[in-house]
């Protein structure tokens, strides 16, 4: 695998009857940054601290290799391997062989697919593969909600001042040594709010991300948090996509502090105001969420979709 730099195991052991690829860590996260950069990904998913964080051995391992020409991520569960992204670059014929190299080794099991942007759906082959619409993912202007301008913003801006009013706070970048400190708040916010609905998949990858923040560089993954009379009582992770867009990638508040969410994201808004857009995710299908994503005002919608075997 000399287009990883050494990284990689071959896809394909000795024996020809196991697909293994190797392992995803932060040793990983320019050559990926890289290659989505050159494709011009901008899907939320495309981001790998992320896709780090997304692998929760044992049941769950991100495998990252070289299939066809193009770089892939897989994902090793007990039954089967799927493909988390499509092949980077992609084009149908590159998929297809990657998906029936996969079939091949797993007694003729197609792969899932968790992820896909606009531009590789219409790659899928709908004859093998239902394609289903997985989310809608917020895109906004920091500078907008920065300057939290006009009627638009006006519950945005009523409600960062009150907790202005009432906080002693700072604001500032988030360190190492702050990690355990989210690590407790994000105890109370599962304890207070992640249980009132099922299962979340960003506790699980929220709390991969913390436990390997130190691991990445700055020019890959940023921290903030907010102290309140000198507590952590929130944090938020972000990062670099390409020149114009950044990624949201995680905020956690405690949700006994009212406006504390809206404050957290219009500060990390505003430190991301260089660039033109920034990824948001979606809404996980949930109606509290929608409505507060809706409060800053997104400027668009990028749909993604994901494929389940026929």
């Amino acid at each position: 695998m000399a287009h990883i730099t050494g990284h990689c195991t071959r896809l394909i052991s000795k024996g020809g009857d196991k697909v293994i690829g190797h392992p995803i860590d932060p040793t990983y996260g320019e050559y990926l940054r890289d290659v989505f950069l050159r494709a011009n990904k901008r899907a939320w998913c495309y981001f790998p601290p992320f896709l780090c964080a997304f692998s929760l051995a044992p049941n769950r391992i991100v495998c990252v290799d070289e299939i066809a020409g193009s770089t892939c991520l897989l994902v090793k569960r007990p039954e089967g391997v799927d493909l988390l992204l499509p092949p980077v670059p992609c084009d149908a014929d590159t998929l297809k062989r990657v998906v029936d190299k996969l079939a091949s080794h797993q007694g003729g099991r197609l792969p899932r697919i968790l992820w896909l942007d606009a531009c590789d759906a219409k790659y899928v082959d709908t004859d093998k593969f239902a394609l289903r619409d997985k989310d809608a993912e917020y895109v906004y202007d920091p500078s907008q909600i920065a300057a939290a301008t006009g009627r638009r913003f006006r519950d945005v801006r009523k409600r960062v001042r009150r907790f202005e009013r009432a906080h002693a706070f700072r604001f500032r970048a988030l360190t190492a040594w702050d990690v355990p400190d989210c690590f407790a708040l994000l105890k109370h916010w599962r304890r207070r709010q992640g249980r009132r609905h099922p299962f979340l998949l960003d506790w699980g990858y929220t709390r991969a991300a913390l436990d390997q923040f130190h691991f990445w560089s700055e020019d890959v993954l940023w921290g903030w948090c907010v102290e309140v009379a000198g507590r952590i009582e929130a944090f938020a992770l972000s990062g670099k996509m390409q020149p114009d867009l950044a990624h949201f990638f995680v905020a956690k508040t405690n949700p006994d502090l009212p406006d504390l969410s809206y404050f957290l994201r219009w500060r990390v808004y505003g430190a991301l105001s260089a660039y033109r857009r920034v990824n948001d995710a979606g809404d996980l299908g949930l109606s509290g969420l929608r409505q507060f994503k809706q409060k800053f005002r997104p400027v668009d919608q990028w749909r993604v979709f994901s494929a389940e075997p026929l």
